[in-house]
């Protein structure tokens, strides 16, 4: 059949229906596309905060175990004097104490001002800081183990911590007394109270 013997009259019809089928299967590809991949990244976006929540979750979790687990110690460090404000007061009454319990014939001591305490060795902290208050205590004792003895009460009396930095002990007079409430030592010590609280002078709510 020849070209000019083609009646496009008939034909015209079928070829606006196959390129209207044509058009809209191009279409609906193309939405397919855009749809899957719009599907693909809601998806990615939905299990993004799905591993979000669950990381939340589990770490909430996690916090509430070490609150259970860490807390009663924490609240009893608190009460002993080791962690929050310093207890000056708890301090003397128990140096007193020891000293009368040792019966050291003669003590006194001065309390600096509380400080920053910065150690030779790196620590972490967690957001607190350690702080320090140094006393000096001067005290006439019988005989050297005395001194011991008092520490030793004196930890078990007090609230919180103290180190000993550094003791000089001095002989008074020429011959040693052996009656209780005379002096044959003269001793100095530089004592540290070491306590933890939160910088800047913040009180730790229990």
């Amino acid at each position: 059949m020849k070209k000019e013997e083609i009646d496009w009259s008939i034909l015209r019809n079928a070829l606006i229906v196959f390129c209207v089928c044509l058009s809209v299967g191009i279409g609906l590809i193309v939405s397919a596309y855009y749809y899957n991949d719009s599907s693909k990244k809601e998806f990615k976006n939905n299990k993004n905060q799905f591993q979000s929540i669950s990381r939340r979750y589990l770490d909430v979790d996690k916090e509430e175990t070490l609150l259970l687990d860490y807390y009663p110690e924490f609240v009893k460090l608190y009460n002993a004097g080791y962690i929050g404000k310093e207890k000056r007061l708890n301090w003397i009454e128990a140096l007193r104490a020891s000293g009368e319990e040792v019966k050291v014939p003669s003590l006194s001591y001065n309390i600096s001002t509380q400080e920053e305490f910065i150690p030779s060795f790196n620590v972490d902290y967690s957001g607190y800081k350690l702080f320090k208050s140094q006393m000096d205590l001067k005290m006439g004792l019988l005989h050297e183990g005395d001194l011991f003895n008092l520490f030793a009460e004196l930890q078990t009396n007090a609230d919180g911590n103290f180190t000993v930095n550094e003791c000089s002990f001095s002989k008074k007079g020429k011959e040693i007394v052996f009656e209780r409430e005379k002096t044959n030592i003269s001793v100095s010590c530089l004592l540290n109270w070491i306590t933890i609280n939160l910088p800047e002078g913040k009180g730790i709510e229990i």
